[in-house]
């Protein structure tokens, strides 16, 4: 056997795994109702997560299915991570003061980092990110256009794709100028 179809097999596997222990886990948790300010901080970023999940899955991107929700779906291997995910967080946050400071030092720093990044985002390295991530084939005078006044645009086009337009969808936005 090559060392390529070994990689992919091991994947393969590892992946069924995590798969099967992430639906268990998610079956045998209970949901609960965020308390304190950072789960409910986190509850709004996993409501627009699962929206923005919703309409993927209506547009047809799990199964190749056009037109079904959450219900109808066979490959929910993604909306079990994120709902073990959601979980697990909320129970931590809401039954721990030390998790409960470290999920909000999270949610700080995260944002911070983000906005980092993007004041220091050049044209030159966001395209180098876009091309090599999601394989566009984006020009660079395309990003020439969109600096400085959208470079907010563009860092969610590095981070997330097109995924960010389906949480913004509905959500008004003051702060993008489009």
């Amino acid at each position: 056997m090559s060392p390529v179809l070994d990689k992919w097999v091991n994947l393969h596997i590892r992946k069924k795994l995590l798969n099967l222990l992430v639906r268990v886990l998610n079956r045998l948790i209970p949901a609960r109702a965020p308390q304190y300010p950072q789960t409910r901080l986190l509850e709004d970023v996993y409501t627009r997560l699962l929206q923005a999940y919703k309409l993927e899955a209506f547009c047809g991107r799990f199964d190749d299915v056009p037109f079904q929700n959450l219900k109808m779906l066979k490959d929910k291997h993604f909306l079990n991570v994120l709902e073990l995910s959601r979980k697990i967080l909320f129970y931590l946050g809401d039954t721990d003061r030390y998790y409960r400071q470290w999920l909000g030092l999270f949610l700080l720093v995260s944002h911070d980092v983000i906005d980092g990044h993007a004041a220091a985002l050049t044209p030159e390295e966001a395209l180098k990110q876009i091309n090599g991530q999601w394989e566009y084939c984006l020009n660079q005078d395309v990003l020439e256009l969109l600096f400085p006044e959208h470079r907010d645009l563009v860092q969610e086009m590095i981070l997330c794709n097109h995924l960010h337009n389906l949480v913004t969808v509905n959500s008004n936005r003051g702060d993008r100028k489009t």
